[in-house]
């Protein structure tokens, strides 16, 4: 089993995620650090545990050090789970400035390559690109 950091509610028992997120939305996943292989967090709750998720975007292994045995994740997974989607969501906001820079010191050429494979990879910015070319040659 492998768990899609973005969706892994649809992957994980319900009251598993939700006492996952209220420990998340308490603050109690402290020391949240990215590693070369995955993810490591502390849950401050009434015990202290500690969490390993091997994997980035997706979680393929993962340990807590509690005694939990109802299933292959416990609450505390779950919240560092929350905890490493909501990471990952600021990371790419945050980049925008640093994408937009990337853009305007771009040479065209190279946009209009990385335009038109993206044109073919994805029908939504197709229709983009399509609508805005056609408004603009009005």
């Amino acid at each position: 089993m492998s768990i899609n950091v973005d969706n892994f509610e649809d992957e994980v028992h319900f009251l598993i995620t939700e006492r996952g997120k209220e420990y998340f939305d308490a603050s109690q996943v402290t020391m949240l650090k990215q590693t070369a292989d995955g993810w490591t967090a502390v849950i401050d709750g009434n015990e202290t545990y500690h969490v390993l998720l091997e994997g980035h975007d997706v979680i393929t292994n993962w340990q807590c050090t509690c005694p939990f045995e109802h299933g292959p994740v416990c609450k505390h997974i779950a919240a560092v789970l929350y905890a490493v989607r909501e990471n990952i969501r600021a990371n790419i906001s945050s980049s925008n400035g640093e994408i937009d820079r990337w853009i305007d010191e771009a040479d065209a050429d190279a946009l209009r390559r990385l335009l038109k494979i993206e044109v073919r990879k994805n029908e939504e910015v197709k229709t983009s690109v399509y609508h805005e070319m056609k408004k603009n040659s009005e």
